[in-house]
């Protein structure tokens, strides 16, 4: 995720007065990822890995950025 895309990811969800240290607003684990896509938390990790789904890395550990779809091949 660049700058700009959170920054459009901050306005579209109008989030623009939400403490930054909320991350519960903005980004969700990979296993809450996974369970919503219906796939395992390695899937998530892969896809994110291959920049097919959008978030972003805190420490070790990964967290998808809400309601993000994986990029369809093709």
């Amino acid at each position: 995720m660049t700058g700009r895309e959170l920054i459009i990811f901050i306005l579209k969800n109008h989030l623009e007065d939400k403490p930054i240290s909320d991350l519960g607003t903005l980004f969700e684990t990979a296993d809450q990822a996974a369970v919503r896509l219906g796939v395992g938390t390695a899937t998530v990790n892969i896809w994110f890995k291959l920049g097919k789904i959008k978030g972003t890395t805190i420490g070790e550990s990964v967290y998808i950025v809400k309601n993000a779809m994986p990029e369809k091949e093709g």
